[in-house]
C-alpha cells in the first residue's frame, strides 16, 4: 500500500453503503482516481463539509492495488467556492467543467496542467469572470491538454493556411480546418479569420495569460458550435451539465 497526500478537486460523490460515500476527485500528482471515504456519510470530524463537489481540498488517501479504489483517510478544505452556490449560472459552468474532466481525463494518469486548469477556471467563476466566456476558454484548452484538439493550423485536404480575410470551416469528424473550396461533408460548421486566431491563442498561450482572452458575439457563437460538437463527437453522448444550463437559460 502507498499513502499519497495531494490536492485535489472533488469531481462527484456517490453514497455507498449505510455510511460511506464513493468520491471520484482530479488530483494535483496523480489525475482522476476514484476513492472510498468510510464512514464520511456519518462522520462528525474527520470529512464534515470537505468531500462537495467542486471543493478544492488537501487530500490524504491510501492507494492498496493499482485498479481498485482508493481509501480515502483524511480531507482538509481548501476552498469551497461558496459563491459559485450562491449563482444558479455559475454553477452551472462550474459543473460543465467538472463533467468534461470526468468524461475526458484517463484514470490514474498525472496531469498538473489539468489540475491547474481546472482550479483556475473554478477561480475566475467565483471571482465574477464571464461565465460563457470562461467556459469557452476552458473547453478549448482542455480538449488541447486531452490530446483532440482541433487542428486550426491549414486546411486538412489541400494543406492551405488560413490567411487573410474570408470565411472557413471546420469538420468535426475530422477535428480540422477545411478552406472554403474544400468544405464539402457532414458536421461543417463556419469559422471566422478572428474566430481561428482566438481559439489557436487559447491552445497555446501560458494559463496566467489564458483567461485575458475575450470572445466577441460572432466567435462565441462559432467556438460554443465547434467546441460543444468536438465534445460530443468524442465522447459520444450530452452533456448532463449542458441541459442544466439550457433548462436555465444560459445557453
Amino acid at each position: 500500500m502507498w499513502a499519497r497526500r495531494s490536492d485535489a478537486v472533488i469531481l462527484r460523490t456517490r453514497d455507498h453503503g449505510e455510511s460511506d460515500r464513493l468520491v471520484t476527485f482530479f488530483a494535483g500528482v496523480q489525475g482522476k482516481l476514484t476513492g472510498i471515504a468510510k464512514g464520511a456519510r456519518r462522520s462528525k470530524r474527520r470529512f464534515v463539509h470537505t468531500l462537495e463537489p467542486l471543493s478544492l481540498v488537501h487530500l490524504t488517501y491510501v492507494e492498496r492495488a493499482p485498479s481498485s479504489l482508493v481509501r480515502i483517510d483524511a480531507s482538509e478544505l481548501r476552498n469551497p467556492f461558496t459563491a459559485l452556490r450562491q449563482d444558479l449560472t455559475r454553477l452551472g459552468y462550474a459543473s460543465l467543467g467538472a463533467e468534461l474532466v470526468l468524461e475526458l481525463a484517463p484514470e490514474r494518469e498525472a496531469n498538473p496542467a489539468l489540475f491547474a486548469l481546472l482550479a483556475q477556471y473554478l477561480e475566475r467563476l467565483e471571482a465574477g469572470g464571464d461565465p460563457e466566456n470562461l467556459a469557452l476558454l476552458f473547453q478549448a484548452r482542455i480538449l488541447s491538454l486531452s490530446g483532440f484538439g482541433p487542428n486550426l493550423q491549414r486546411c486538412a485536404r489541400c494543406g492551405e493556411e488560413p490567411t487573410g480575410p474570408g470565411e472557413w470551416y471546420f469538420s468535426t469528424s475530422r477535428g480540422a480546418l477545411l478552406c472554403p473550396a474544400h468544405r464539402s461533408g457532414s458536421g461543417i460548421s463556419p469559422l471566422s479569420p478572428g474566430t481561428i486566431l482566438i481559439l489557436r491563442q487559447g491552445q497555446r498561450l501560458p494559463l496566467e495569460k489564458l483567461w485575458c482572452l475575450r470572445f466577441h458575439r460572432q466567435s462565441r457563437v462559432e467556438c460554443r458550435t465547434l467546441l460543444l460538437g468536438l465534445i460530443r463527437h468524442h465522447i459520444e453522448k450530452d452533456l448532463k451539465s449542458l441541459l442544466v444550463l439550457q433548462q436555465i437559460g444560459a445557453l
